[in-house]
């Protein structure tokens, strides 16, 4: 790390030298530039306000008051058709864009033209005192606007408001004016572009010394030391880019390579950790139901051994023989119950090798082992003849079948023919195999919940809840996916699931 920070320091040092060098040159330079130009502009428009000011105080001042006395007999009389004329008479001698006269209560008499298109009009602009000789001026681009008293003898008959054109000198001050700014603001302008380009070649020539004792010093230990800073903090998904075929090139290969070791281990144990995560809380959920669902027979056990014992000692031979019925019926239950938990651990541990299976042959079988319910129900089984050959544990998948085929078998609606439909679809690039009845139905709320542990919607129903728990167990040891899909209550349901090609 010392050749990198020398050979940085170095760079820094020269490209920030250059650059204050030029910097300091262009500012002082631009500074004059700028200062003169204000100057020049600042008594430019000096003048021209001074010109304009001395214009509109005097000559503007007298005109008004000269309106003010002229006027005052034809608008004093409302003689409107006098005032057109008289307005004529001063546009000879004024070069007036607009003139309004205005009565005592602010209604526009004319406003100079044959249409007088603003008679009647109310004014809504302010408008000098009353009683007294006043001028209101305000300046609009090249025009100017003058308000003035209609009086006479101290007697007001109303304003006028008119609105004149630039003079020529005026407007020859003000071209003056823009042309000199304009020039200006070109100077600045290429001044600044000057600047600008001679910043950035010098910029460029800093960053380019910069680069070449970064390249040939500093860049391919600094990117080792970050590299091994970010390894040290946890991101293993840092690679080092140095290309190099020295001994330097050596030790970024070797980080290279004990990066990936690392990330191979870590990604190995971040799967293991989730795989425990998910292994405990299924085991948190077995423990559960394991205890609820098997203290309900050793109850109806011990609740009917007792009876059996009080109705042997009253002599009730009937009762006792009822009381052991119901005795081994628990204990049958009990022993399904176990057996189906014993499946079910095995699942994911002893599988059998893979091999070729034709799901329709293996889906017939699993329907010959169904058939005792599937004819007492009067099921109906349609299996698709497109139905592919899959690689897979034959007997755990005829498991799937059979369970599935038997689930649909239960709950078969008794308002219509039962039918059951084993088939496959294309879901875009994927493969769905499906079992379909057109039985009951399922809330779409429970869709996700029938796969869980002795869970059953209908306590009614013979079986002890395992069966699609398996399903999912077996499906998901061979790497696929299973769910169920239904549109609610008296519509069928369908249960789905995947297997991976190849």
């Amino acid at each position: 790390m010392r050749l990198g920070r020398i050979g940085a320091r170095y760079a820094a040092w020269i490209a920030g030298l250059s650059l204050a060098l030029v910097a300091t040159a262009l500012l002082a330079a631009g500074f004059i530039g700028f200062r003169q130009s204000r100057v020049v502009q600042a008594e430019i428009h000096a003048a021209v306000d001074e010109a304009r000011t001395a214009d509109e105080e005097a000559a503007l001042r007298g005109t008004a008051r000269y309106l003010g006395t002229h006027f005052f007999n034809a608008l004093y009389q409302l003689d409107v058709q006098r005032l057109n004329e008289e307005i004529e008479q001063v546009r000879i001698w004024l070069p007036i864009t607009s003139f309004l006269v205005v009565d005592a209560q602010r209604s526009i008499l004319t406003d100079g033209t044959p249409a007088n298109g603003r008679y009647g009009e109310v004014f809504a602009g302010e408008l000098p005192g009353e009683g007294r000789e006043s001028l209101l001026l305000a300046r609009r681009g090249e025009q100017t606007e003058i308000r003035f008293n209609i009086s006479s003898g101290g007697v007001q008959a109303g304003w006028g408001v008119v609105t004149l054109a630039a003079a020529p000198w005026q407007a020859s001050l003000r071209r003056l004016e823009e042309r000199t700014a304009s020039s200006w603001r070109g100077h600045r302008a290429s001044l600044l572009s000057l600047g600008a380009i001679a910043f950035v070649v010098t910029l460029g020539l800093g960053l380019l010394t910069a680069v070449l004792l970064s390249r040939s010093l500093a860049r391919p230990l600094t990117e080792m030391s970050r590299a091994a800073a970010e390894i040290a903090a946890g991101h293993l998904d840092h690679p080092i880019t140095v290309d190099r075929t020295d001994e330097v090139g050596d030790l970024a290969r070797a980080f290279d390579r004990m990066a990936a070791d690392l990330r191979a281990h870590e990604e190995a144990l971040r799967a293991e950790r989730a795989d425990l995560a998910a292994k405990n809380a299924e085991l948190e959920r077995f423990n559960y139901t394991v205890s609820h669902d098997l203290k309900s027979p050793l109850v109806t056990v011990r609740g009917f051994a007792e009876l059996a014992g009080t109705d042997l000692d009253a002599g009730h031979v009937d009762r006792v023989r009822q009381d052991l019925r119901r005795v081994v019926s628990a204990a049958d239950r009990m022993h399904r119950l176990l057996d189906d938990l014993l499946e079910l651990s095995r699942v994911g541990r002893v599988v059998q090798a893979p091999e070729d299976v034709a799901l329709a042959e293996l889906a017939r079988e699993a329907v010959d082992l169904v058939r005792g319910p599937l004819e007492a129900g009067r099921v109906r089984v349609e299996i698709a003849d497109d139905l592919p050959v899959v690689r897979a544990d034959r007997r755990r998948l005829l498991e799937v079948y059979q369970n599935l085929i038997q689930n649909a078998a239960k709950f078969a609606c008794g308002d219509r023919e039962p039918r059951v439909e084993v088939g496959v679809r294309r879901d875009g690039p994927e493969r769905v195999f499906f079992v379909r009845d057109n039985g009951r139905g399922i809330e779409p709320r429970f869709l996700e919940r029938v796969f869980d542990l002795f869970e059953k919607l209908d306590p009614r129903v013979e079986g002890t809840g395992v069966g699609l728990a398996l399903v999912r167990r077996i499906v998901e040891a061979h790497g696929g996916r299973a769910w169920a899909e239904s549109e609610g209550p008296g519509h069928g349901a369908t249960f789905c699931f995947t297997l991976p090609q190849g």
